[in-house]
């Protein structure tokens, strides 16, 4: 029997280990998408410079769309800020060939706001912290045939 050790990952290991992880997914399904991995990230800027928000976002192999995080600052929520950030990312996701956009939130933050955006829940894990629940959402962005990632 072989024996291992466990250790901690620097950045350079952990990119090996994800290039791992992709190399043997898309030895089971290959790619639909020349790039494999397309940025889609966004910034809302106020007049003095200041990010009021932002979205990490990115379209992966299968031409599907996942959001990171999706952030307001307190002052400028209400103002419409999240929905033009989600909208610029769903229309660059669908103009890529996107077919579906997945995200998960939790019970404290932006749930009824992902629903009003036509997201709906897929996946709830209960206790995720204590005493909360995180939902995982999505939305179908164009209804044409092929592989699906819910």
């Amino acid at each position: 029997m072989h024996m291992y050790e466990i250790q901690n990952c620097n950045g350079e290991e952990k990119q090996e280990i994800i290039d791992g992880l992709v190399s043997y997914n898309l030895s089971r399904v290959p790619s639909l998408q020349e790039e494999r991995f397309i940025d889609l990230s966004r910034k809302a800027v106020s007049e003095s410079g200041g990010i009021v928000g932002g979205i990490i976002a990115r379209m992966y192999c299968w031409n599907c769309a996942d959001i990171d995080v999706l952030w307001v600052c307190e002052s400028g929520r209400g103002a419409g800020i999240g929905k033009r950030l989600l909208k610029e990312v769903e229309d660059e996701a669908r103009k890529r060939g996107a077919h579906l956009i997945h995200l998960d939130t939790f019970d404290f933050q932006a749930r009824g706001f992902y629903e009003r955006q036509g997201y709906e829940v897929f996946g709830v894990l209960e206790d995720c912290p204590a005493g909360h629940k995180r939902y995982y959402m999505k939305k179908l962005l164009r209804t044409a045939a092929g592989p699906s990632c819910s």
